[in-house]
């Protein structure tokens, strides 16, 4: 089982665009994901170690350990792929595919990640703050999608912002040169030094992707 690669950063930044690209340059995202491209049993481990907390998505913090989700690794990685039965496992082990999720939540509750995946590689996505609430709020206005009251609030909005990277880039140090920080703009404007950090940092060719899928 290779190490995966964790997306992190604040809600509306891009990384669900970020995740597509990816995906369709060969690192599996999922069987089940939502419309943001979330693996959908991580999301929902994430929003229950939350709860546990005290805390959401919008009310974020870092969960004790006695919160955690102790989960194997083995158990999660067979479910990320759907894996039933050994042939399948051995299958999928023998391909030794590359792998990982995206979840905005994973920023909070990556310690708990870090201590399943150790070697994980952890991507944290930027995006201009005042685009972000603008985002943010506009989707807490769509039929059909998260509604938080607090959100109606630009200060709370832009407060929730900075407690996402502040936390995001916490683990800078700790983690090294398993640590990329980008920021969505650049990988918009198809900034060459930005999408060749992340090929090298991933293993992957992904400029025909950028092209195809950030226009």
């Amino acid at each position: 089982m290779r190490p995966p690669f964790i997306i992190i950063g604040m809600h509306r930044s891009g990384t669900s665009i970020l995740t597509k690209v990816l995906e369709k340059s060969g690192i599996f995202m999922g069987v089940v994901k939502d419309h943001n491209y979330e693996a959908m049993h991580f999301l929902s481990i994430n929003q229950q170690v939350l709860w546990k907390s005290g805390a959401d998505w919008h009310k974020p913090k870092v969960p004790e350990k006695l919160h955690w989700h102790e989960i194997p690794a083995q158990e999660l990685f067979r479910e990320h792929f759907r894996l039933n039965g050994r042939l399948a496992q051995l299958r999928q082990a023998l391909r030794n595919e590359k792998w990982g999720w995206k979840d905005p939540r994973n920023t909070f509750t990556l310690d708990m990640w870090l201590a399943n995946f150790p070697g994980a590689k952890v991507i944290h996505l930027l995006r201009n703050e005042e685009d972000v609430v603008a985002s943010l709020q506009k989707r807490n206005e769509l039929n059909g999608e998260v509604f938080a009251p607090e959100l109606k609030d630009p200060t709370y909005c832009h407060q929730l912002c900075q407690d996402y990277v502040k936390q995001g880039r916490s683990f800078a140090q700790k983690l090294g040169d398993h640590y990329l920080e980008l920021e969505y703009e650049k990988l918009r404007a198809q900034d060459s030094a930005s999408i060749e950090a992340l090929e090298k940092f991933t293993g992957l060719a992904l400029k025909a992707n950028f092209k195809k899928y950030l226009r």
